[in-house]
């Protein structure tokens, strides 16, 4: 049994590590004649950040250019591209690259210093904590909107799965900001944990895992798993530098990868050990117990909307147990099929029942459709619209789940009843219509 575990988590962490960062999408079907967005109806005009989730990569990089994330399906030759595609339209559309692999907190840290131009602070207090450099990338004069952001005009987050967390974590310390920051650096703390900045329209989430994933549990705890990861990530870093297969690792300030400037990061044991314990990377975010802890310190933002969209491709089987429908990628049907069996009370005291075995593949329903903690504030979007309810701001709002796309359909395939463009261009009047 021990053995059979073992190998799971080998099997998943290559899948997740690797397969999940290049040929893990397919597309079916001929593409339709791209529809185009009809903007006279929108009340607001704000930009729209995109930020891509786990082993995530970003204009710019090499791979980009051969298939676009936000569009291209993620295998190599598509060249549909949303992000050009929407400001084709008349809508600003940025897409930042923050670390694939890091935690959602050094993520929100990247995304801000991308928007600002400017070198990126982890934060003094969280670098001391966790073990690593407080500062990291410089991107000075590489502001992602072409200027610095003044914090004042506000914009629209939108975050594909691990990407979800990466906004949601960054309004609220745009809008509440860090005390333990602000205690240990006083008058050098970065303004994004200073907080008192209304900044976020709307933060959009995409199959993301809010409360975690089975499967980030099982990849994680093996502690044998964890640390095999690490080394295997510092001898890329030693060998290939920071670029490697088709993103940048960005883990410079754990010493894993090189720093900004460095050709080659060195084989550093410490490092490794480091980085396999510190649960400061995306892993233990999206473990169960992980999740819920980073749900403790994010708050919603009293005038931000939250509106989440989530894909089942899963059906009940004939031991009453959910599995993988014909339409999922093959590539999760190991993951599916794991989330679909688990139920029960797990060691982190989290049960695991009804939409816990719904999912699109790698994330669980329950998880995607709104974060447990804000329970209390979560609404059907199409239910409340139907009785005339009021959209506000400061609450979660869901939309019907779309049964039959998985978890990289919003990258670019064609399970949307239209068109992929069409998906996009629906969620942007939604959130352009307050």
């Amino acid at each position: 049994m021990k053995k059979s575990k073992k190998l799971i988590s080998l099997i998943l962490s290559i899948v997740m590590i690797f397969s999940l960062a290049s040929i893990c999408a397919s597309a079916e079907g001929t593409q339709e004649a791209a529809p185009t967005l009809d903007t006279s109806a929108f009340k607001t005009d704000y930009p729209y950040i995109f930020v891509h989730g786990m082993g995530g990569w970003a204009p710019g990089s090499d791979y980009y250019s051969v298939s676009p994330y936000w569009g291209g399906g993620l295998l190599p030759g598509s060249t549909d591209d949303i992000i050009k595609t929407l400001n084709e339209q008349g809508v600003e559309a940025y897409a930042p690259a923050v670390g694939p692999l890091s935690s959602a907190w050094d993520r929100a840290c990247e995304l801000y210093a991308q928007l600002m131009g400017t070198v990126v602070d982890y934060g003094a207090a969280h670098a001391e904590a966790h073990g690593h450099d407080r500062y990291g990338f410089n991107y000075e004069g590489k502001a992602i909107m072409g200027e610095s952001w003044d914090m004042t005009e506000k914009i629209n987050l939108v975050g594909h799965s691990f990407g979800g967390a990466t906004v949601r974590l960054f309004t609220s310390l745009m809008a509440y900001g860090c005390e333990e920051e602000v205690a240990a650096t006083g008058s050098d703390t970065s303004a994004l944990f200073v907080g008192g900045h209304d900044s976020v329209h709307s933060c959009i989430t995409l199959s993301a895992p809010h409360n975690g994933s089975q499967v980030a549990n099982l990849l994680f705890d093996p502690g044998v798993t964890m640390l095999a990861i690490s080394a295997a990530l510092n001898m890329v870093g030693a060998f290939f530098g920071n670029d490697f297969m088709v993103f940048s690792l960005q883990l410079g300030h754990f010493g894993i990868t090189p720093k900004q400037g460095e050709d080659k990061a060195k084989i550093d044991l410490k490092a490794i050990k480091n980085f396999y314990k510190a649960n400061d990377n995306c892993g233990y975010d999206m473990t169960l117990r992980g999740a819920a802890e980073l749900n403790e310190t994010i708050k919603l933002a009293e005038n931000t909307y939250y509106y989440s969209y989530t894909t089942a491709t899963t059906e009940e089987g004939p031991f009453g147990k959910q599995t993988p429908m014909d339409s999922l990628n093959p590539i999760f049907y190991i993951s599916s099929a794991m989330i679909g069996m688990t139920e029960g009370t797990t060691i982190d005291g989290i049960k695991i029942e009804g939409d816990w075995a719904v999912n699109d593949g790698i994330v669980p329903l329950a998880s995607a459709l709104y974060p447990t903690v804000d329970a209390a504030t979560a609404t059907d979007y199409e239910d409340a619209i139907a009785n005339g309810e009021e959209i506000t701001s400061g609450r979660w709002y869901y939309t019907d789940t779309m049964v039959g796309m998985d978890h990289f359909d919003f990258c670019g395939t064609e399970d949307y009843p239209t068109s992929f463009e069409q998906f996009y261009f629906d969620m942007v009047a939604l959130a352009n219509s307050r």
